[in-house]
């Protein structure tokens, strides 16, 4: 490491002590050519390493000492040993705390790591200290002068730019490994994040997900598991035998989410049964699947060759990978949702397709008689019915249900009384055709499900009604002479009890009367403030339109519906039938 210029001043000073000549600056010209041997040293392009250890020789030779050591500030961690030479089993790698004095001091017993050293010289620069030099006894039990300390402090002021130089420079380099590190994990992140979002299908997500953590930490196994009512449900494994890992991880959302809030390492995880699972699984990284603050899962990565551990860097990808698979597991999920939700919309269409074949295509001519009805499901499907059944003798049934519930259930109920009714209707009395039809429906469905029904039947000739009203909207008569009736004869909803008895009651139709039979789709539609539609305006309807016919009371009676919900729209189904007499 000298250089020709020290080389030659060295070669002076042997020879003056050859010659047995001690010229009086010939101890500061050693020391000169020491330091200059040292900036020389640390200027050089040899390793870090190699610098300190080459810096550190020069000085314990030019003062003789058989011990010495080179800590350098790293962090706020305290001081770390870079250089050392002679020193004896069991000095600090890491100094303790330090009372660093302003000149080279001899290190008290509290001073922690520095007790083995005579003297310790602070290297400053800017006024903060880099760097620690600690020695060793001199030869001989030769004590350090005032020379020996100026010769020092000169020492720390040369070397105070090129060891700040030297921190810099690696500090550098670890950024750039860093930025080098987080690049390549950008990198791959990218591609499996382009991956994940091509695949809806989530086992093989999760197929993707473990060979692309198992590649990227060369681990030997790898574990994703899903939160299920009772617990983490082993999902998809890699590299695992049979039994290896458990196949559920008991525990509550809560809890689990306070084990595992970040990625972290399982050894540094809290006590818990979460821990002593992944412990014994041989896991040693633990990545929680969260969405949003809610807990969704685990991905659980075996150890890595030789138990290397998983860093800060480790963590972040692994953390960012988490994301893109929850991610992707959502996208996956809502996707099923949605071709789910597809095909229950065919379905239901298919329904109400079956639904509206049921309805009569239209009224029948009735002599003497305008007859009008609508229905209209305030979902793709409903449970109000209304049917028109021709009978023996010219007779007409009329037939308004409304199934209790809304939707698919009502329906299919609904679709149960259509057939009923088309088979029994005028093969007895009215009130025995539903108290069979109540024992049937009692009898095959659920016990919370029922019907009200108006059924009557129609005999033109002789321009009279025999009805039976099973807990129904009370149907509205309007005579053309004045006045009003609501048909109330009969009995209880239908299906919900296993015998019922039930009346049966008349009316008789003069010219221009008119009969109304609506569901509660009519009397309960509610305005945006919540208030029902009522009685009262039903009656207000027909009275104004009761003498332009029956097609015109229908449309004037839904149209008041449809302008009193307004924006709140349907809760309803909504049904109607409308007799006139001529």
């Amino acid at each position: 490491m000298t250089t020709p210029v020290v080389y030659q001043y060295q070669q002076a000073l042997d020879a003056f002590r050859r010659e047995g000549r001690e010229p009086p600056l010939l101890k500061r010209m050693s020391e000169l050519i020491s330091l200059l041997d040292l900036s020389t040293t640390l200027g050089s392009t040899l390793t870090g390493a190699e610098i300190l250890d080459a810096a550190l020789l020069i000085v314990m030779g030019e003062l003789q000492v058989a011990r010495g050591a080179l800590y350098v500030a790293e962090g706020e961690e305290g001081f770390r040993r870079r250089a050392g030479r002679g020193l004896p089993p069991g000095t600090a790698e890491v100094l303790g705390r330090v009372e660093v004095k302003e000149a080279p001091f001899a290190p008290a017993p509290e001073d922690a790591g520095l007790d083995g050293f005579a003297l310790v010289c602070p290297v400053r620069k800017a006024g903060r200290v880099i760097a620690l030099l600690g020695l060793g006894p001199r030869a001989e039990g030769r004590p350090f002068g005032p020379e020996e300390t100026g010769f020092l402090e000169s020492l720390a002021a040369c070397a105070a730019t090129p060891i700040e130089n030297g921190l810099i420079y690696e500090e550098l380099r670890r950024v750039n490994r860093s930025l080098s590190v987080k690049v390549y994990q950008l990198h791959s992140l990218f591609d499996i994040g382009r991956e994940l979002t091509a695949s809806l299908d989530e086992d093989a997500i999760e197929r993707l997900v473990a060979t692309t953590v198992m590649g990227h930490f060369l681990a030997s196994r790898c574990a994703l598991y899903r939160l299920g009512p009772e617990g983490l449900d082993l999902a998809h494994a890699r590299g695992v035998r049979a039994g290896e890992a458990p196949r559920r991880i008991p525990g509550e959302a809560g809890t689990l989410q306070r084990e595992l809030p970040v990625p972290r390492c399982v050894p540094d995880m809290p006590p818990g049964e979460l821990r002593e699972a992944l412990l014994g699984s041989r896991f040693a990284l633990a990545v929680p699947l969260a969405a949003g603050e809610r807990l969704s899962g685990l991905l659980a990565v075996g150890e890595r060759p030789g138990g290397r551990a998983f860093g800060e860097e480790d963590l972040e990808f692994a953390g960012a990978l988490a994301r893109q698979t929850q991610a992707a597991l959502e996208g996956a999920r809502l996707h099923r949702v949605r071709l789910e939700k597809e095909r229950q919309d065919r379905d239901l269409q298919i329904a109400r397709e079956i639904q509206q074949s049921l309805f009569p295509r239209g009224a029948p001519p009735v002599e003497g008689f305008d007859v009008v009805a609508q229905s209209r499901s305030c979902f793709q499907v409903g449970g109000d019915y209304y049917d028109f059944i021709p009978l023996e003798g010219g007779r007409l049934g009329l037939v308004v249900a409304d199934v209790s519930g809304k939707g698919t259930p009502a329906s299919l109920m609904m679709a149960s009384v259509h057939a009923w009714l088309q088979a029994m209707a005028g093969t007895a009395r009215p009130t025995q055709v539903l108290e069979r039809l109540n024992r049937f429906l009692y009898a095959n469905t659920q016990t919370s499900r029922y019907v009200t029904l108006f059924y009557g039947e129609l005999d033109p000739a002789r321009r009279r009604l025999d009805y039976v009203n099973a807990g129904h909207v009370p149907p509205y008569v309007r005579r053309a002479r004045g006045g009003e009736e609501r048909l109330t004869v009969g009995g209880a909803v239908l299906g919900l009890l296993d015998d019922v008895a039930l009346e049966a009651g008349q009316v008789d139709f003069g010219a221009g009367d008119l009969l109304a039979v609506v569901t509660d789709g009519v009397t309960e539609a509610s305005d945006p403030r919540g208030d029902e539609f009522g009685d009262e305006r039903v009656r207000r309807v027909l009275a104004e339109s009761e003498s332009r016919g029956a097609a015109a009371v229908l449309s004037a009676l839904v149209a008041a519906v449809d302008a009193w919900t307004g924006a709140a729209g349907c809760t309803d189904d909504l049904t109607a039938l409308i007799l006139g007499a001529k």
